[in-house]
């Protein structure tokens, strides 16, 4: 008979599958919805925003060894499908368990104000299987930026996670493609492609093509946050 240990180590696989996004905290999350575009089956808006400084940190909690990861932006109360905005271009981690994306600003030309409501949305490639995995954080961006107590609570790497540029990829490469824009695998419950047309939570809504992005975070490069500091990619 298999012992309890040995039956808890092979339920560690099965426990850490897809991602999560830890800050800002998610809306929800369910390993049987992720695929599910937008918000990985979690279409009901928080009502616990968190208060998001500008230039703030994004940390993800990483389950497969390898991985696309992209970061959009909706703005208003509730973007529905429509997360228009780049905020991190698609780019590829090796490794498992905490990775933070450092100091993620917003596009100079957005018309952003403190205290305006916006949606985060994290997307990655799926498993070996169709559709990528979608992950959503409402929040109220702010101009205030976390003291460095709560950044570095919000903002950690283990060890021997990795990254680096998607090879090929261009701004709008989506998460669930190769660089060259190939699709890894798709599917009617979603794609990695975000939406420029009118609020639905149905898959149905999204575009083919990157033609709905209309705008990319201008910083440019994408900064991983350790305890030695930023890198960059």
């Amino acid at each position: 008979m298999m012992s309890l240990k040995a039956t808890l180590l092979a339920l560690l696989p099965l426990a850490s599958a897809h991602f999560k996004l830890n800050y800002p905290a998610a809306r929800g999350f369910d390993e049987d919805t992720l695929p599910t575009f937008p918000c990985g089956g979690q279409n009901n808006v928080s009502p616990n925003r968190t208060m998001w400084p500008v230039g703030g940190p994004i940390q993800l909690d990483m389950g497969h060894i390898s991985t696309n990861v992209q970061v959009l932006l909706g703005m208003g109360n509730d973007p529905g499908s429509n997360f228009d905005t780049i905020l991190v271009p698609t780019f590829h981690v090796n490794g498992l368990n905490n990775f933070c994306l450092g100091m993620v600003d917003l596009p100079s030309g957005l018309n952003m104000t403190d205290g305006m409501n916006a949606t985060i949305q994290v997307v990655t490639n799926g498993d070996d299987g169709p559709g990528g995995l979608y992950n959503c954080a409402d929040v109220t961006l702010t101009n205030t930026p976390l003291d460095s107590t709560a950044y570095s609570q919000n903002c950690m790497n283990s060890t021997h996670v990795t990254s680096q540029p998607l090879q090929g990829a261009t701004e709008t490469t989506m998460a669930n493609s190769t660089g060259d824009g190939t699709a890894v695998s798709s599917s009617a419950s979603g794609s990695a492609s975000p939406s420029s047309s009118s609020s639905s939570s149905s898959s149905s809504s999204q575009p083919s093509s990157a033609a709905g992005l209309v705008r990319v975070a201008e910083w440019g490069l994408v900064t991983v946050a350790g305890a030695a500091g930023f890198a960059l990619l």
